[in-house]
């Protein structure tokens, strides 16, 4: 027989409009997004906090304790790492050991399309290239902020405890212009380094680093290239599996945890709440001021030609597709030309990350969302959500008029 039976299908995410976004694209997609949220969250923390340092330091802080509190007292720790040995098929002869802790880095990474390379993985030394990082537009905080949890990592893993015993250093980021990501771990022992503060990890190693040629850097991470992430030890996690823990973790610790530490920074709740509404409000209005921007929204969603631009249905189609993207349970209620409702419940929507709920998920979306219809569709449409004191939520795409709109 010269012809198949049928085409192969593959998985995908259907767009109201039955454009399918395939599986890979809507992951890297969904990856930007939580950058982007995680960009305009630190915006608001630079005008709340106008020193460097000052808000460096309290975001380290943060990540760290909240990395390492994560596994619980010195006993659940003990079997918290027990776990981790056990799902990456460490081998029994392997010392218990602080370099371990490298793969919760490296797997982390890839996990969420930083693509790159293990350079070194020794007991003294661990070093990992990075060519990609989709959360290099959030800034050179957010790079040391990684640091931080890096340590932990170490940390959790070493035979003796939480002892410091690795030195780090981020020698290069993405986010602060260079071409490369490079996290650098050593041994103080072995090579004789000295402690460190929140702030001492972006200088550089004792010992030499290798840089990959630019034309042999890598444009995608591992589960994308090979339909999943493979660790030193042979142990393997599927595209599928990779897509949503991103979708999980990548919120926790991008915008979570450095949220803990930006809402100290004002004066009070009211204050902060104040100054993210303004932010993530002007950030919407800028996704759609260029007319190309809203053409290459409808190409990507599929939008037919009958649908006009001045229609409310193609804020509402966008927000599906969010939603569909980022793995976010909902149901399309109502879609017609006067009103597009889309139905989530207060869990899916707040709760990526089960053990820490974000009720901002829903103050910056809602914000977000009500300013980017008036640059994508008109003025005349606003976006809002409804029945955030229950159980369900309502996304509503409609006509309305407020006399102290902003």
């Amino acid at each position: 027989m010269p012809l198949k039976d049928k085409l192969e299908t593959t998985k995908g995410v259907t767009t109201v409009w039955g454009k399918v976004i395939p599986e890979k694209e809507a992951y890297k997609y969904g990856i930007r997004q939580i950058a982007s949220f995680s960009a305009n969250l630190f915006q608001v923390m630079r005008i709340l906090e106008p020193d460097y340092n000052t808000r460096t330091a309290a975001i380290c802080e943060i990540a760290n304790m909240m990395n390492m509190s994560v596994a619980g007292t010195d006993e659940m720790q003990q079997e918290y790492v027990k776990a981790f040995y056990d799902e990456w098929n460490i081998p029994e002869f392997c010392e218990s050991s602080s370099w371990l802790g490298a793969i919760f880095g490296d797997s982390g990474d890839e996990y969420q399309n930083m693509a790159g390379r293990v350079i070194m993985f020794t007991p003294q030394r661990a070093e990992k290239e990075l060519d990609i990082c989709p959360w290099d537009i959030v800034g050179s905080e957010l790079c040391n902020m990684t640091t931080a949890m890096f340590l932990a990592n170490f940390d959790l893993c070493s035979s003796r405890g939480a002892e410091n015993e690795m030195a780090l250093d981020m020698c290069e980021a993405r986010g602060c212009g260079d071409m490369h990501c490079r996290v650098v771990a050593e041994r103080k022992d072995v090579f004789g380094r000295a402690g460190q503060g929140p702030l001492d990890h972006m200088g550089k190693p004792s010992a030499p680093v290798r840089s990959t040629p630019r034309e042999r850097m890598l444009k995608e991470a591992q589960p994308l290239r090979n339909g999943a992430y493979v660790n030193v030890f042979g142990e393997e996690k599927s595209l599928e599996w990779c897509y949503r823990w991103t979708m999980e973790n990548g919120w926790t610790w991008s915008v979570t945890f450095p949220m803990i530490a930006i809402k100290d920074m004002a004066k009070d709740e009211d204050e902060f709440i104040r100054i993210f509404k303004v932010v993530f409000s002007t950030a919407g209005k800028n996704t759609f001021i260029d007319p190309f921007a809203v053409e290459g929204m409808r190409v990507w969603l599929g939008v037919p030609h009958e649908i006009s631009g001045n229609d409310g249905r193609l804020m509402g189609g966008y927000i599906k597709a969010m939603l569909d993207t980022q793995l976010v349970p909902n149901e399309l209620i109502r879609f017609d030309s006067e009103e597009t409702r889309v139905r989530v419940t207060q869990e899916d929507f707040t709760a990526r990350f089960a053990m820490s709920p974000m009720e901002e998920l829903t103050i910056g979306y809602e914000a977000l969302w009500h300013n980017m219809v008036k640059t994508m569709v008109s003025p005349e449409w606003s976006c809002w959500i409804e029945g955030q004191d229950g159980e369900t939520l309502e996304i509503v795409v409609a006509r309305k008029i407020d006399k102290k709109m902003i």
